[in-house]
């Protein structure tokens, strides 16, 4: 039986997939021949959570949830579709070719749709400086921290592999210091670190309003994916 493994970095993406809250790195069945694991942030994570899902007996691998964008065209909810995924060490990984262009057929003139290469940081992408240096220097339109490794493992198994990113941040934005230091690897905010942030600099308040805003947008995008494609994100049953 054909099972596909969903890997997702942090609880508040996994709501566009999941019915039920889910907050730990435990794989949780969403549907028959479907599972879900919340890696935590990280290239590191997403591998270890990559592996138990095949350890439960994953056929494929998918990568779902935000990322930055690395191009002027992308702006907040555009959907990152990407052909190749390339790795911080250059290594250059492909997603499946007929479960891509299911996924782009379902969803061309649903959503602003683009299939360029994805780049793997393992640090978040802050500013435009540092993500016009990542685009010069990859080629890619969009940014994230899991997708190389999902990638990496499933290219060890043998298996099938897609991403499925949303922006949250455009290529303009500036996510304020303050802010990445108040989150956890699961995303989970600490209210005393971001008072401290903001006291510390008030004016950062402005850019975390934006960074709120872009963020729901990419929210939507994802649920949309989900409700057109399904739980199975059109994965082919049948090999």
């Amino acid at each position: 039986m054909s099972y596909l493994g969903i890997i997702v970095g942090v609880p508040a993406e996994a709501r566009s997939l999941a019915e039920h809250s889910i907050t730990n790195d435990e794989p949780v069945r969403l549907q028959e021949g479907v599972m879900l694991c919340v890696s935590g942030v990280g290239p590191r994570r997403a591998g270890q959570a990559s592996r138990a899902l095949f350890g439960k007996g994953a056929t494929a691998l998918l990568s779902w949830g935000s990322a930055g964008g690395l191009s002027p065209k992308l702006f907040p909810g555009s959907l990152i579709l990407p052909k190749t995924i390339i790795a911080s060490n250059r290594s250059v990984y492909h997603v499946d070719t007929s479960w891509h262009e299911s996924l782009c057929n379902r969803l061309k003139g649903q959503v602003d749709l683009h299939t360029e290469p994805l780049a793997e940081s393992s640090t978040v992408v802050r500013t435009p400086a540092e993500k016009a240096i990542l685009s010069q220097q990859t080629g890619a339109i969009g940014v994230d921290m899991e997708s190389a490794a999902v990638a990496a493992v499933a290219r060890e198994e043998g298996v099938p592999f897609m991403a499925v990113r949303a922006v949250a941040d455009a290529m303009d934005t500036t996510i304020p210091k303050s802010t990445l230091n108040a989150f956890d690897e699961f995303g989970r905010l600490n209210f005393l670190k971001l008072i401290q942030g903001f006291v510390q600099h008030p004016t950062e308040l402005f850019a975390l309003l934006r960074i709120g805003r872009d963020y729901q947008a990419a929210q939507k995008t994802l649920a949309l994916v989900a409700r057109l494609t399904g739980r199975d994100l059109l994965f082919p049953q049948e090999r």
